[in-house]
């Protein structure tokens, strides 16, 4: 009898180790080897998260040796921080209003699940270097533009508010996502954002 595919440690419609077509490797191409170790690490440091990743579920996705992470990235955390500064397109053209800001971030969390760079923001396992590769990263692509709308906006301590808005839409997103506060995570989002409207609104100015 065919054994089915795997559950669990391995992600939904990823094919079995038998499977030619997933495991075929791709001709010797560095580049190419590395935008789809690249693509397909985001694929699955979203499905599962940094922890619970595996180079060899990577590789495979990918469609070559597993071993290529280490010359081309060093190491999983690498691969990781290089997938999180490859950013997406979705990423581009953002909305730096902290009410859509915050309520793009629900949005995307609540339907997609959680990015590279939101897993990483609450993962209590990176090495500090790896923090500090990650701050950078998130300071660039959301943080700066965000105290920058803020500036505009006439609040003080654009930063830390800036900071702060992140860290609410986190927060929030990961205890929906986990089930842990039950009531918020029954919650229609509408209805989330407009009782988090008056911080949001003690936040931006």
């Amino acid at each position: 009898m065919k054994a089915g595919p795997r559950r669990g440690g391995r992600l939904a419609g990823m094919s079995s180790l038998g499977d030619k077509a997933t495991t075929a490797r791709r001709p010797h191409d560095a580049e190419a080897s590395r935008r789809a170790l690249l693509e397909a690490a985001r694929e699955v440091f979203e499905a599962v998260g940094y922890d619970r990743a595996t180079t060899r579920e990577i590789g495979e996705r990918a469609g070559v040796d597993p071993a290529l992470i280490a010359r081309y990235f060093d190491s999983k955390e690498g691969l990781f921080i290089a997938a999180i500064a490859a950013g997406s397109a979705e990423e581009e053209g953002i909305d730096f209003a902290p009410r859509a800001l915050v309520a793009f971030l629900l949005e995307r969390w609540d339907e997609r699940g959680h990015s590279p760079i939101s897993r990483a923001l609450a993962s209590p396992t990176l090495t500090p270097g790896a923090r500090e590769q990650i701050s950078a990263v998130v300071g660039d692509r959301v943080l700066l533009g965000l105290a920058a709308e803020l500036r505009a906006r006439g609040a003080a301590e654009a930063e830390l508010r800036a900071e702060l808005l992140v860290a609410l839409a986190v927060g929030v997103a990961v205890t929906r996502a986990n089930g842990t506060l039950e009531t918020l995570a029954a919650t229609p989002r509408e209805d989330v954002l407009a009782t988090l409207g008056p911080l949001l609104d003690a936040l931006e100015s």
